[in-house]
Formats: C-alpha cells, sequence, structure tokens
C-alpha cells in the first residue's frame, strides 16, 4: 500500500504556493509506486474556514505591502508578548475554528505524513497530534530566509534553505538539531525547460534585442514600490524596455497598457499574472523587486542579476540582506532615482552587472532542494527506491 503524503496549499504570498509545488512534483515523480502526494489547496477545498482564512492571509499580505512598518511592529509585539505565547493566543481565540476544522479535514484524509509551506496550519497539524487527533508525521518548509518564532518547534521534519534560517531553528525557536535539515533552494520543474538563450526568449515575447530590459514585479499583487520606480524609469533619455509585471493589480496593468506619450526611446511591456515569468526573467538584464524570496530565487537561477527596492518585516529584510550581502546577486536601492541613475549606469557600462550575474551561477536549477526534501520524506517513511 502507497504512503499517503498530504501538501497543504495556502496562499499567504506565491512562495508558499510554489514550494509546495514543487515538492509534490518530486514527490511524483520520483516516488509515484511508493507514494500517494495529496494535494490540499485551501482556496478550492469548499471548507468556508479554510478559505476564510486563507482570505484573511491574503489580506494581511496586501497590508504588508502597503504599510512597510506593520509587519515590524508585529513581529516587536510578539517578542513583548513572548513568541509562543502569541501563536497560542492566535490559534486559541481569533482562528480556534479554523484550527479545530484543519485538524479534521487532515484526519479525514488520513494521511502517513503532513507537509505544509506556513507556519499557521504547521501549528494546528501539532496541536491535534499532541490531542490524539492526528497520527501523522508533521514536517514543514520554510520557504523564507530566517525563521522567526512563530514556526512551532515541535515540529518534527524542518526544512530549510540557507545556514541563517538553520541556526535560528536550532539557537532561537529551540528545535532539536536532529530534526532540523538544511536543503538547497527550490525551482519548479519547468525552469529547466528554459534552456534557450536571452536572444531567443526576447524574440519569442516582444523584447527589442538591441535595447536594456528591465522587469519588475512585487510579487501577485502588484502593491509595493513598483509603480514609483517605473514612473522614474519612464523619465530616463536612455534606450531601454521596460517590463512591469502587475501580477493581480488590475488597475496598475490598465494604467500601464493605455498609458500614452511614451518616449520614443522606450519600450514598454505591462504583464498580468503569467505563467512564463521565469522566460521573462532569462530575457532581461536587471530584476527589479521588492525582497521576496521566490521571485528572487527564480530569477537568480535564471542567472539575470537583481535590485531589491522594498522589504516588509524582518522575513523579507532577511532575503534582502541574504541576496545583495552573502550571495551578492544583486543591490539593494530604496529610492526610484538613484534607481534610475545607477541604471543608467548599467545602460552605459554593461561590465558593471558581469559580477553580480557571475554570483548568480551559484544557483542551479538542476541542484533542487525539492528533490532533497522528497528524498528525506521518502526515507523518514521507510520508502526504499
Amino acid at each position: 500500500m502507497k504512503k499517503r503524503v498530504l501538501v497543504s496549499f495556502i496562499e499567504a504570498g506565491q512562495g508558499h504556493l510554489m514550494t509546495a509545488q514543487a515538492i509534490c512534483e518530486q514527490l511524483e515523480n520520483n516516488y509515484k509506486d511508493e507514494i500517494e502526494v495529496i494535494r490540499l489547496p485551501y482556496k478550492s477545498s469548499g471548507v468556508k474556514e479554510l478559505i476564510d482564512f486563507e482570505n484573511f492571509c491574503i489580506g494581511e499580505v496586501f497590508k504588508a505591502n502597503k504599510h512597510k512598518s506593520r509587519l515590524f511592529s508585529q513581529m516587536i509585539l510578539m517578542h513583548i508578548i513572548g513568541q509562543k505565547n502569541t501563536l497560542k493566543l492566535s490559534y486559541n481565540v481569533k482562528f480556534k475554528k479554523f484550527k479545530e476544522k484543519v485538524v479534521e479535514v487532515y484526519k479525514s484524509y488520513e494521511p502517513d505524513l503532513i507537509l505544509t509551506t506556513y507556519y499557521g496550519d504547521l501549528h494546528c497539524a501539532l496541536c491535534g497530534k499532541e490531542k490524539g487527533k492526528l497520527d501523522s508525521i508533521i514536517t514543514a518548509y520554510n520557504p523564507d530566509h530566517n525563521t522567526h518564532g512563530w514556526w512551532d518547534n515541535r515540529v518534527e521534519m524542518f526544512f530549510c534553505n540557507n545556514d541563517m534560517a538553520v541556526k535560528e531553528a536550532i539557537e532561537k525557536s529551540k528545535m532539536p538539531k536532529e530534526n532540523v535539515y538544511k536543503v538547497n533552494f527550490m525551482s519548479r520543474e519547468s525552469l529547466k525547460d528554459i534552456t534557450e538563450s536571452k536572444e531567443y526568449y526576447r524574440e519569442k515575447h516582444g523584447i527589442p534585442k538591441d535595447k536594456f530590459a528591465v522587469i519588475l514585479a512585487d510579487g501577485a499583487y502588484g502593491m509595493a514600490s513598483m509603480e514609483k520606480f517605473t514612473d522614474e524609469l519612464l523619465k530616463t533619455d536612455y534606450p531601454i524596455t521596460l517590463i512591469p509585471v502587475c501580477g493581480k493589480n488590475e488597475k496598475l496593468y490598465e494604467k500601464y497598457i493605455n498609458l500614452k506619450n511614451i518616449k520614443s526611446n522606450i519600450t514598454l511591456l505591462p504583464q498580468k499574472f503569467i505563467p512564463y515569468i521565469s522566460e521573462l526573467y532569462k530575457a532581461s538584464d536587471l530584476f527589479v523587486t521588492k525582497a521576496g524570496p521566490n521571485a528572487i530565487t527564480d530569477c537568480v537561477f535564471m542567472h539575470t542579476p537583481i535590485m531589491t527596492n522594498f522589504y516588509t518585516g524582518p522575513i523579507e529584510k532577511a532575503s534582502n540582506k541574504l541576496f545583495t550581502e552573502v550571495y551578492k546577486t544583486g543591490t539593494y536601492c530604496p529610492n526610484e532615482k538613484d534607481a534610475r541613475l545607477m541604471i543608467e549606469k548599467y545602460i552605459q557600462n554593461p561590465e558593471l552587472l558581469v559580477p553580480y550575474i557571475e554570483n548568480t551561477k551559484q544557483f542551479d536549477v538542476n541542484i533542487n532542494g525539492a528533490k532533497e526534501v522528497a528524498d528525506l520524506i521518502a526515507k523518514r517513511l521507510g520508502v526504499n527506491k
């Protein structure tokens, strides 16, 4: 009989969904005869409590991107009251119905192992197991680049993608060392198919071959600094292609698709929420973005350097530090005018980007953390290839 692995899909930023998908793909590709993968997308589950909770998480992401101080304030309050205390208080009071329902739904699938990429449902599952309502191995992949205090330290397998997050998991969250695993950064299987040249993808997507191309994004919701950076770059007199990816922000997309009187030196190619964004990363010379873990990782897998312009809370602050200071795959520039002047220097002297491009080569789609997670899960379940 196949072992059953339940993977929860909750949208609290796209990184949680993308990494869950990557792990599912590896389990199915490599262990299809031994493991049954059960995807549980909250949004289409038909369960009111799960849908309401996901909508709450999406709303919080919107608010955090509009107000940079919001998450910092929450984290300060968390430390004052106590990290574990705020976690327990939130899920025993505000999210009590969700907590009860998610345990009930998990139990109905009778999984041998549960994997989540979000700290909230991880806590719920662990409480359910502690009360004898679940008899599953409870695991989590942390898509962020640090480990904050809301990750429940009772987790049986905790996967991180860098040394800083591992250290915090053990020293700050007090997870048993033997339960914490460092794996490589994750890439979805589709990224392996992006093997053609920059010129190929420029031709495919109608991007001029003779202009410096900048892709800009703010994650799925386009709510941070992308608009003001795009507007500033529209002032340049240098030849440039601007690709603002507006995601689910229809209002912003309509603004750019209907923009008049664009300078003749500028090609403007606004995009909605698109499945082929990594092809645009590959086609571009620079990615200007907030410090969202997933988007940055996908971009450096394409060996395109980054410029971060915004981060919300300690989680994205850690991502910003990791990719601009530790891995040195780009720069941090929170001011739009300074960014325009820097990009104009890149246009005049493309060799300035070469060190960043070289540093992106630390990231290889063929060395995939998702496969490592799948292998470790299979081993824990006693599955032999």
